[in-house]
């Protein structure tokens, strides 16, 4: 059998956890079965793009799927998956993220209409409680005093303080690669057709 990292035992056993107890053994087997075949064991998100998983698929295309949570917040609470395994946001190249802003769109809509409000939560990193290494955008329709809880105790900042991590934040900013000028065809058109007429 492969050898399985502690991070990815730990990252099987939180999935199983979501699972029903019932299901939770022979899910389990199969993991195994599939870890003695294929090598190292992938995320349960790799698993769910590639259809290894059952899903409640709500949306699918080359780039992403879209499925109901197995374990909701609430009510048609969502997940946005990238098929593609990549941990981060930014991590998405520009095709991607403007798919991204459009699904997130779509279905906050349609989220808006069969809820009170919507929680569109992104984790990154073990301390945002990030479970797998795969991102994952939750689309968390909220009611009236449902049970769910988004809340910090806010910390009141100085003006100094807050110059400072500003600063911090500005000079870590990746640098964008400058777009190459719009050519203008059909100008450069006139101007062939103008010393075209010129020549004799």
């Amino acid at each position: 059998m492969t050898q399985v990292s502690e991070e990815q035992l730990k990252q099987i056993e939180e999935y199983l956890k979501t699972l029903p107890e019932p299901e939770r053994q022979e899910k389990e087997k199969q993991i195994m079965a599939q870890l003695e075949q294929q090598g190292p064991p992938q995320c349960p998100f790799c698993l769910m793009s590639e259809g290894k998983i059952e899903t409640t698929k709500l949306y699918e295309d080359e780039h992403f799927i879209v499925v109901l949570e197995i374990n909701p917040a609430n009510k048609g609470h969502t997940i946005l998956i990238p098929k593609r395994h990549i941990k981060h946001i930014y991590s998405l190249n520009n095709e991607e993220s403007e798919k991204v802003i459009n699904l997130l769109k779509k279905f906050s809509a349609s989220l808006s209409v069969i809820s009170q409000g919507v929680n569109i939560l992104y984790s990154e990193g073990p301390a945002s409680g990030q479970k797998f290494e795969h991102l994952a955008i939750n689309l968390i329709p909220r009611y009236t005093e449902d049970s769910v809880k988004i809340q910090w105790q806010p910390k009141k900042a100085e003006k100094t303080e807050l110059e400072k991590v500003k600063q911090e934040i500005i000079s870590h900013l990746p640098i964008e690669e400058p777009k190459a000028p719009k050519i203008d065809t059909d100008n450069i058109k006139k101007e062939l057709e103008e010393k075209k007429k010129r020549l004799p």
